[in-house]
């Protein structure tokens, strides 16, 4: 194939198509549909054309654990289709006239297994989207609220232009706290509320406590050589805590971080223990941008401290907090709208 440089189509079987030398979660996967082979510098590309319907039963359970039950899974089903939705008219990989990727860049596709409770709530909500007006909603969702969530100015986009994600407390009670001011921000975010619909999860709350060295040499290789970091403070939040703007001061240069992404790739580091309520873990990212920094001394070495909450961008609906509310009772209608004001289900 690669040598000759041709495409080869493979139509659509009755029990799928299995690529062997692909593993997933659950092992190798199996496409509905049919599918492309295209060969590519870097060996051979795989484009699976199908329906929208049979797309959501590799996206849903790959997005959401089904162990949180078909309410649940119903409300990750409508977002899901909706963001897919509005991908068919934005061809993201033009050149192989593909909509999307099966990343998290876009959607998670196809590294779980089907399950009954999953196309039951795909089923169920067959062909139903979230609306703003007439328009279909590119519904955005993420892991694990801290208690607060964002809106499209995280990224720089403008509220007006989407007047459905704003920024609210996730849970049963408002909190009213201004979290952009810093000593505010600084205060919720070392505490815990039971009234948070994400406060039993793993990630509602975590810590990670490095030294000026190892934080220093982590931030080097991966950002820039302003040699060993002297302060770190945040110039910008946005609503809801999020940090887009960060400023690291070293004893050689000082660099300033203007964005959510960076500011995860540059203070994560795999080498260092993160503290979190479920337990210790070890991640490249920071889990979110949720999160302060602080300095101190022990022992006459300087450490950075930084504590945050949640996992994701914060921006539309939080997976974790899905999860709590069908436990208390709401439809699948009733959290969309919640996560997504002035939208209807239709």
């Amino acid at each position: 194939l690669q040598k000759q440089k041709t495409t080869i189509r493979i139509p659509a079987q009755k029990d799928g198509i299995c690529i062997q030398s692909l593993k997933r979660q659950d092992g190798a996967p199996v496409y509905h549909g049919s599918m492309e082979l295209i060969p590519d510098e870097q060996g051979i590309l795989l484009v699976n054309e199908l329906c929208l319907e049979e797309y959501l039963k590799g996206v849903v359970p790959s997005e959401m654990p089904v162990s949180f039950g078909v309410e649940a899974l119903k409300v990750q089903a409508v977002c899901a289709r909706s963001y897919a939705y509005k991908h068919l008219t934005n061809v993201g990989y033009a050149l192989y006239g593909a909509h999307v990727d099966d990343s998290t860049q876009f959607q998670v596709y196809n590294n779980n297994l089907e399950f009954d409770a999953s196309n039951q709530a795909i089923l169920a909500t067959k062909g139903e989207m979230l609306r703003y007006g007439d328009d279909v909603v590119q519904a955005y969702y993420y892991s694990t609220s801290c208690g607060s969530g964002t809106d499209v100015t995280l990224w720089g986009s403008s509220k007006e232009s989407y007047p459905y994600y704003e920024s609210r407390d996730i849970g049963s009670s408002e909190r009213n706290i201004n979290y952009m001011d810093e000593e505010s921000f600084a205060s919720f975010i070392k505490q815990k509320y039971d009234s948070d619909y994400d406060s039993t999860c793993n990630y509602y709350r975590w810590k990670m406590t490095v030294s000026d060295k190892d934080l220093s040499s982590s931030f080097d290789s991966k950002i820039s050589d302003v040699g060993i970091i002297q302060n770190i403070y945040v110039r910008k939040r946005v609503s809801g805590g999020a940090a887009v703007s960060v400023v690291v001061e070293g004893d050689k240069n000082t660099v300033t971080l203007d964005s959510e992404s960076l500011i995860r790739q540059a203070f994560g580091n795999a080498a260092v223990t993160l503290e979190t309520n479920g337990g210790t873990v070890n991640t490249p990212y920071l889990p979110s941008t949720f999160c302060i920094f602080e300095s101190q001394e022990k022992d006459g070495e300087k450490y950075f401290v930084i504590t945050g909450g949640g996992f994701g961008h914060g921006i539309g609906m939080s997976q974790n907090a899905v999860n709590a509310m069908t436990k208390r009772g709401m439809s699948y209608k009733d959290i969309l709208e919640f996560f997504y004001p002035g939208t209807k289900v239709a």
